[in-house]
């Protein structure tokens, strides 16, 4: 396992967010600020690099990493900070950004756990 954390809090504008195929995350380390557009999560304690190929489980499903900006495990791993876009990019779009398909369906009401395998 690569990446496992517990989310701790869904913010209040983060169904919108998902509208758009984006879903934030933040370790609590978060601005205050940010917290209402990303999923907060406690702090990771795996290690890795995440890859194209990965496989990435939110709560109930999982989805397929398909490209990986050049700082997003940097920012993944020393913040718990990435944007996760399900539009299935070959190529990452912005440094930070980790692309996945399919569309995202998981119910993040249920408070459950990240990890990338």
């Amino acid at each position: 396992m690569k990446y496992n954390v517990n989310i701790i809090e869904v913010g209040s504008n983060v169904e919108d967010m998902l509208k758009t195929g984006l879903l934030i995350l933040f370790n609590e380390s978060a601005p205050e600020d940010l917290k209402p557009f990303c999923v907060v999560t406690k702090e990771n304690k795996q290690d890795g690099q995440v890859e194209p190929g990965d496989v990435v489980t939110i709560v109930d499903r999982t989805y397929e990493v398909t490209a990986v900006g050049d700082v997003a495990n940097e920012n993944l791993y020393s913040l718990g900070h990435v944007s996760l876009c399900f539009d299935g990019a070959e190529e990452a779009q912005l440094p930070g950004h980790i692309h996945l398909i399919p569309n995202f369906e998981s119910d993040l009401s249920n408070l459950g756990e990240i990890t990338i395998k």
